[in-house]
């Protein structure tokens, strides 16, 4: 009996074996050559990956936000009621914290970095650099 069951067992292998190279025959060959394809969406290999930003104001209040065309900035609140400015690049994702915020009556927040002021209220988004206006945006939001 032996003998017989090894026969039946290298056949039953050989069904096997058979089985599993028709499935490679069989299957289309283009499920294969689609994994070889270029991506169809714009990710660039040569181009700078970005890591996920977030955005609003993580472990403080936001007192309130702001959007331009280019920029989100948001004015927040800390713990301890400092006031700081957040502004992301709605093009390329940077960002800046900005410590040192006065408001105004008129409801206008400015935040000095150096000798950057960032100029925010609900109507425009304005950078000056040295005392020279670099950037004004209109308020969407």
């Amino acid at each position: 009996m032996f003998g017989k069951e090894r026969v039946q067992v290298i056949k039953r292998l050989g069904l096997v074996i058979a089985g599993i190279s028709a499935i490679g025959i069989l299957t289309p060959t283009a499920a294969a050559t689609a994994l070889n394809q270029p991506a169809s969406s714009s990710f660039s290999p040569s181009a700078p990956l970005q890591i996920a930003q977030v955005e609003g104001c993580p472990k403080a209040e936001m007192v309130q936000s702001f959007a331009t065309a280019n920029f989100s900035i948001y004015i927040c609140k800390t713990q301890e009621g400092a006031i700081f400015y957040r502004g992301f690049s709605k093009r390329n994702g940077s960002q800046i914290n900005v410590m040192q915020v006065t408001t105004g009556d008129d409801g206008t927040y400015e935040a000095t970095n150096g000798n950057i002021i960032y100029s925010i209220n609900p109507d425009r988004l304005q950078v000056r650099q040295n005392g020279k206006v670099i950037l004004t945006e209109s308020v969407l939001k």
